[in-house]
């Protein structure tokens, strides 16, 4: 019976830019290997634009493979050279350790070490020693290269906060810096930051998140620290204010009452304003227990007329109810609408984009480095390559995913047993790890008495 055979392949952008070197070709040059051996190829792992030098952790197809092997689907891994695979003697002999249990042998296409004898054996290990000798030269090379950066307090990166900007590489105020004074007087006035927003909003005309502003509040670069290093920008806010305003942000909230534990509390919606419904008690029972938590929105008891119509009350029970009977059909929509859109994408996903730009601005400093291009021309382009990773980052963050949580909650056939027997504390964290958002669907079909109660779920 024929090995099984895995063909390992790494470029980095480093020698993508030098020599032209490419996974194609690599590709190529092993399958040929496979053929001529008579192995039966079953996999090929690509770690692209993936520095040797990175921890082995790091790299995604290194572990999809090494995992591959665990289950014993591999009998054989080919690699093109050693270098390919480490440039860590170290990493080298964890591996091998990993693969020796498993009986998985390994193979270089074009340099052949004999591992069974003292000569083959301290052939590979000055390989091995060589080729991180050269990793750690070209480590202190880009290290010196921001060392010398940070010591004219140059930004390395494209992201700054909320008021600042970058200008001839250094951090500059920008016109938004009156947002940021403004925000971090008020809440040092003692104002919170929910009522911040509508503040900033009022005076400014802007709209900032919840999480923008609790992370502009707690930004160390307003006063002036940056990579952990202290006056490396002018401070913005006076230290005083800013460490008042940090005791503020530690205070730990009003504990609730005992029993006053509410599963959705910050998940449910109101479906004609948006604002998240207030939670509230009914009466206790005759064992002292509260019952009947319910959601409401407060802005339906301001102003005449109200600043919101919508007056009914959302009962905890009804809803978790209509979770329980519906949450793994849920699920499974919500995965096949993400796959369905990721199917879509193809290769133009924007994670396949940002790797692209990472392993371009990568070969940029290299180029830099090896003096093929002036400093003008390099930062210039590091500049643009920044923004264009900052913009796809951003939207990467707030493109759909599908956590490993949700897959185990559709394939769990005893979830109802499982969750009847948590605590109410372990419930409301268990909705909150999955749900972002819950709205009642408020239409004349669902108001009658008795009706059946839709909500919109929307899942983290």
């Amino acid at each position: 019976m024929p090995k099984r055979a895995a063909l390992y392949i790494r470029v980095s952008s480093e020698e993508q830019a030098r020599h032209g070197l490419s996974l194609g070709e690599q590709r190529k040059n092993l399958m040929n290997y496979a053929q001529e051996h008579g192995y039966v190829v079953v996999g090929v792992y690509a770690d692209e634009g993936v520095s040797a030098r990175k921890a082995i952790s790091r790299r995604k197809e290194l572990q999809r493979m090494l995992a591959d092997a665990d289950e014993g689907r591999i009998d054989i891994i080919i690699i093109k050279c050693l270098d390919r695979w480490f440039r860590n003697v170290a990493d080298f002999y964890k591996v091998k350790e990993r693969l020796d249990a498993r009986g998985v042998d390994w193979v270089c296409a074009t340099e052949d070490f004999n591992t069974t004898t003292p000569n083959g054996l301290l052939m590979l290990n000055l390989k091995l020693s060589l080729a991180q000798h050269e990793s750690d030269q070209t480590g202190e090379r880009i290290k010196y290269v921001f060392e010398g950066k940070r010591a004219r307090r140059e930004v390395t990166n494209g992201s700054l906060p909320l008021g600042l900007k970058i200008e001839n590489k250094h951090a500059v105020p920008d016109e938004r810096l009156p947002i940021v004074r403004f925000l971090f007087d008020y809440v040092y006035n003692g104002g919170s930051m929910h009522s911040a927003i509508t503040a900033i909003q009022s005076k400014f005309g802007v709209l900032l998140t919840m999480i923008i502003v609790r992370g502009t509040l707690q930004n160390r670069a307003y006063i002036g620290e940056l990579y952990g290093i202290p006056d490396y920008i002018p401070a913005l806010i006076p230290h005083d204010v800013f460490s008042r305003v940090q005791d503020i942000l530690a205070r730990n909230p009003k504990p609730t009452p005992s029993g006053s534990i509410y599963l959705f509390s910050g998940l449910v919606r109101c479906p004609q304003c948006g604002k998240r419904l207030s939670a509230k008690r009914g009466a206790r029972n005759r064992h002292g227990e509260f019952t009947a938590f319910q959601y409401v929105c407060k802005d339906h008891t301001i102003g005449k007329p109200p600043l919101c119509g919508f007056a009914r009350s959302i009962f905890e029970n009804k809803l978790e109810g209509y979770l329980l009977d519906n949450l793994q059909r849920l699920i499974r929509e919500h995965i096949v609408t993400i796959e369905e859109l990721h199917e879509r994408q193809g290769r133009d996903r924007p994670e396949n984009r940002l790797a692209a730009l990472i392993a371009k601005q990568s070969r940029l400093e290299d180029v830099f480095l090896e003096g093929l291009i002036d400093r003008e021309k390099y930062a210039t382009t590091y500049k643009e390559l920044s923004r264009e990773i900052s913009e796809l980052s951003a939207q990467i963050d707030c493109s759909p995913t599908i956590p490993p949580t949700l897959r185990a909650i559709v394939g769990d056939h005893d979830f109802r047993a499982t969750y009847d027997a948590l605590t109410r504390e372990n419930k409301r964290r268990f909705w909150r790890s999955i749900i972002s958002s819950i709205t009642y669907e408020d239409t004349p079909e669902t108001r009658g008495r008795g009706a059946y109660i839709p909500f919109e779920v929307i899942f983290l």
